[in-house]
């Protein structure tokens, strides 16, 4: 457990000693002597420093004004949109004449070194990150120059410097020998940095290779961002990878550090299992990390002093955050928590050195130079431990699992077992209850299917009684006038038979003629031949009923006939003409071939979509005085086509799909089965025809079918 009473004492003993480190700062001493050439000596106490608010200021103007001592064993000016006019004075009483000046600040954007000739007459150098870098006298990421000072001799230096980043100038002198001996020494601490650091990069690369653990993976990403940052700082990138980039040099620090704030919170979600254990905690996180994103963005405009507060304000809070969420973790007892808690501290204690250290509580060295790369390479390490460990406990785990499994297989087993014997039981009642269910749903469709064809059937009755009634009730009604014309033949008749026994023959025929314009004989014969015309006439058209009843009963329809599909359609619309209500029917009948079928069947289609047509226009129009069937038909040379098209409601697209199920109806309660279209579904499928309904709302519907001219063409 964390000792949070201990930790609370050595933060106050930190206070303490920050305050007494502010009160007994010594006092600058106003010259740098350089007296022992075989060591570098640190010239930051010995700094005078003006801050130039208006960054206008030129050197002549400069170096006029109130220079102010920080102090500081380390120059650190912050962050700051000023630009900071440095000054410091050598006497040199060493044996070396010509010596450098080093700035060991690989990040500062702009630096002009001003230094005095012979003549005390002052040339400058300007450099910096925004810089290309080969314009460096030396190629180094520090910032080296030349100074030239006779012995017995002091020379006054001015420095320009002005940066968005953290300003912190550890500013050293020495003779060229130890300087680059120095430097060499500060990349081969770097180049062991990188070796670890990529070492652990390609170690759990392999790893995740291997076992495809994503934790890995996450864990690569966060260990090479980490390297870039690092690098980054001591600025080898800028030296090697894009040195004629200034402007991508300066917002790849903004861009990677953010990165390595995101990809060490993701990270830590997916090694801790933040969102298992603590939702809200997950949560949090995910946000911080979009906050990452302002200072990725911000400096693209410009704002490069408002990005690197906000850089450093996110990555001071994440650090902490990462440590309290850790903790947390800890305390729920997960295992793996515990090395990462160890590493995240260790790193923490890094960056608290190094910062302390530029501040100038730490004293500048070798040690304190690389804390945070000494932080970094170690919780590196460490949490590759922690990985490894966390694959152990998985696999602990897993084999416990696998253990209880094996446990609950044979329970399970045992139990199914003892399930079989009750489960063929089951499934034989089952199987009964099905087959009696089977049988009953048989019937059931059965009977429907009698019913729609009953229903079917009436319809036709009704229409067939109201057609053939027409012509038999003109027949019923010319029998009376038709019998009393034949009476008042006969009576005529009767007065031409008195002739024969009449003497006065004269006298009968005046009665004759007299009678015969009484009954107006003439109009009589007319009469006559009128009613005789009528009753024909009648017995004609119920002659055509009956024998368009009979071309739509078919009643040899279980054999295949060879029949024009024509004579069908003028039957079908004989019968049920009574039921069209003043629809108007336009045939476009062509000159078909005869098609092999079952007559009465195909009769049953054309009824079943008609009936539907005049259904559908009597839903849109209330008169039908605007309703039109059009019914096609035509050939080629292997199919007849039969085309109905009405102007009716329409059908709309999410039911055309259902259209031939059995049962599905548009139709009100009462009105139809759902099984007529069905039907005529299986009748064309019967005679391996095809279907197809195209419909707009309020437009109307068009139904194609199509029949083999011989069944044995596949559809």
């Amino acid at each position: 457990m964390i000792n949070f009473l201990e930790l609370k004492k050595n933060f106050k003993r930190l206070l303490i000693a920050l305050f007494l480190t502010s009160f007994f700062q010594v006092q600058a001493k106003d010259i740098v002597v350089f007296s022992n050439s075989s060591e570098l000596i640190s010239v930051d106490s010995s700094i005078f420093v003006y801050e130039d608010k208006t960054n206008n200021l030129r050197f002549e103007e400069a170096i006029s004004k109130p220079f102010k001592s920080t102090g500081q064993s380390i120059l650190n000016l912050g962050i700051s949109k000023s630009t900071f006019w440095i000054k410091l004075s050598i006497y040199n009483s060493s044996s070396h004449q010509d010596l450098i000046l080093k700035l060991g600040a690989p990040m500062i954007d702009k630096i002009e070194f001003f230094y005095p000739n012979h003549l005390n007459e002052y040339h400058s150098i300007i450099t910096g990150e925004s810089e290309p870098f080969k314009t460096r006298t030396y190629k180094d990421p520090n910032f080296l120059f030349d100074v030239s000072i006779p012995n017995k001799t002091q020379k006054t230096y001015y420095l320009k410097v002005s940066s968005t980043e953290d300003i912190v100038l550890p500013i050293t002198i020495g003779t060229k020998d130890v300087t680059f001996k120095k430097i060499k020494t500060v990349d081969i601490i770097s180049g062991i940095y990188i070796g670890i650091m990529l070492v652990m990069i390609l170690y759990n690369l392999f790893i995740y290779i291997s076992v495809r653990d994503k934790n890995y993976l996450y864990y690569v990403m966060y260990i090479l961002i980490v390297l870039l940052v690092q690098t980054g700082f001591q600025g080898y990138f800028f030296q090697y990878l894009w040195p004629n980039s200034p402007d991508f040099s300066q917002y790849s620090v903004f861009l990677f550090s953010a990165l390595s704030g995101i990809a060490g919170m993701t990270f830590m979600n997916v090694f801790l299992r933040v969102k298992y254990y603590y939702k809200k905690l997950y949560l949090i996180t995910i946000l911080i990390s979009l906050i990452y994103l302002i200072p990725i963005i911000i400096p693209l405009f410009g704002f490069n002093n408002l990005g690197w507060q906000v850089l450093n304000l996110t990555a001071g809070s994440v650090s902490f955050y990462m440590l309290f969420v850790a903790i947390m973790i800890v305390r729920k007892g997960y295992q793996p928590a515990k090395y990462f808690l160890i590493a995240w501290s260790i790193f923490l204690l890094g960056v608290i050195g190094f910062v302390l250290k530029n501040v100038g509580i730490l004293p500048f060295n070798d040690f304190t130079r690389y804390t945070m790369h000494i932080g970094s390479a170690a919780e590196t390490v460490l949490l590759s431990f922690a990985l490894a460990a966390r694959i152990n406990i998985y696999k602990k785990e897993k084999e416990d699992s696998q253990q209880k499994t094996v446990e609950v297989l044979k329970e399970n087993e045992k139990i199914i077992k003892e399930q079989n014997v009750v489960l063929e039981q089951k499934v034989e009642e089952r199987t009964i209850e099905l087959n009696k269910t089977l049988s009953h749903l048989k019937q059931t469709q059965s009977q429907l299917v009698d019913a729609e064809k009953m229903s079917s059937l009436g319809q036709l009755t009704a229409g067939i009684a109201h057609e053939i009634n027409n012509p038999i009730n003109f027949v019923s009604s010319n029998v009376a006038p038709l019998r009393r014309d034949i009476e008042d033949i006969n009576r005529i008749i009767t007065k031409y038979e008195e002739l024969e026994n009449s003497e006065d023959i004269p006298k009968k025929m005046i009665e004759i003629e007299a009678l015969k314009k009484e009954l107006d004989f003439n109009y009589l014969k007319i009469e006559l031949t009128t009613i005789i015309d009528g009753i024909e006439d009648g017995a004609k058209r119920t002659q055509q009923i009956v024998s368009g009843l009979r071309n739509f009963s078919r009643l040899d329809e279980g054999d295949l006939k060879s029949v024009n599909i024509n004579e069908g359609i003028e039957a079908t619309l004989l019968l049920i003409k009574s039921k069209l209500h003043g629809i108007k029917v336009k045939k476009n009948l062509g000159k078909t071939t005869k098609i092999e079928c079952n007559p009465g069947k195909i009769n049953q289609v054309v009824m079943n979509l008609i009936d539907n047509t005049i259904y559908a226009i009597d839903k849109k129009e209330t008169n039908n005085k605007n309703g039109l069937i059009e019914i096609t038909t035509e050939n080629d040379t292997n199919w007849v086509k039969l085309i109905i098209k009405d102007n009716g409601i329409g059908i709309p697209d999410d039911i055309k799909g259902k259209l031939f199920d059995p049962f599905f109806t548009t139709k009100d309660v009462g009105e139809g089965t759902g099984l007529g279209l069905s039907i005529v579904r299986n009748i064309i499928d019967n005679h391996k025809g095809r279907i197809t309904v195209n419909s707009e709302i309020n437009i109307g519907t068009e139904v194609i079918v199509e029949i083999p001219i011989n069944k044995n063409i596949n559809g």
